[in-house]
């Protein structure tokens, strides 16, 4: 009498945490690519901008924290988002809780829209700081924000200085200004409007909050 003995063996599982593990390396790897783009961006412009070696160095340091900032935001939520209320916080914490006035209801931004306002936040706090209300012992910024078209909805957010100098237009565009808009208009399909008033810099900004392309 022959016997035959047939092992069987569930190889489900084992599939799934293949493709799973292959999905997650090349996500890590499309995000690296990302971030090592942006940070040489942020190098040859900041250098365009800094002939001296040391204000280079100082600039380009304060612009690769504010990135750092985002990520590891992002990185406790295992990149699945972060809140605006949370990025704000981070890029404005060095001037005190008292100069900024932060007014909004909860919002969850998605990876790449959360980085990009990260950096844009981090240069409009910066010229606050070097040029507008912060550069004063008095002045304050209110940032208010909310959430309009629930069908395809979009960030609604004004970034208000007060008691500052009074502001002009500049006569050339610097990098920060160049990185806001490209941000918005670029990366994030929005719309900025800049008003230099008597006060201080007003810059109103409208995000959509769904990338995700229509079927």
């Amino acid at each position: 009498m022959v016997g035959i003995f047939v092992q069987g063996h569930d190889v489900t599982e084992n599939v799934l945490a293949a493709r799973r593990q292959k999905s997650m390396i090349d996500e890590l790897n499309h995000r690296v690519k990302n971030t090592l783009a942006t940070v040489q961006s942020i190098a040859i412009q900041t250098a365009r901008s800094h002939r001296d070696p040391s204000t280079f160095a100082q600039a380009f340091q304060a612009r690769i924290l504010a990135l750092s900032h985002t990520h590891d935001l992002l990185t406790r939520t295992h990149w699945e988002g972060a809140d605006l209320r949370a990025i704000l916080e981070h890029e404005t914490e060095a001037f005190g809780p008292t100069r900024f006035h932060l007014n909004g209801p909860a919002v969850a931004l998605e990876p790449a829209t959360a980085l990009s306002l990260g950096m844009i936040f981090h240069e409009l706090a910066t010229n606050a700081g070097k040029y507008g209300a912060l550069s004063t012992p008095h002045g304050r910024v209110l940032v208010d924000w909310g959430v309009a078209d629930q069908t395809a909805p979009k960030l609604k957010l004004s970034w208000r200085e007060l008691d500052g100098p009074k502001v002009t237009p500049p006569d050339t565009r610097g990098f920060g200004s160049r990185l806001i808009e490209r941000n918005i208009r670029h990366d994030l399909a929005g719309e900025i409007d800049l008003v230099y008033g008597k006060d201080g810099l007003i810059a109103e900004l409208m995000v959509p909050l769904d990338r995700t392309p229509a079927l």
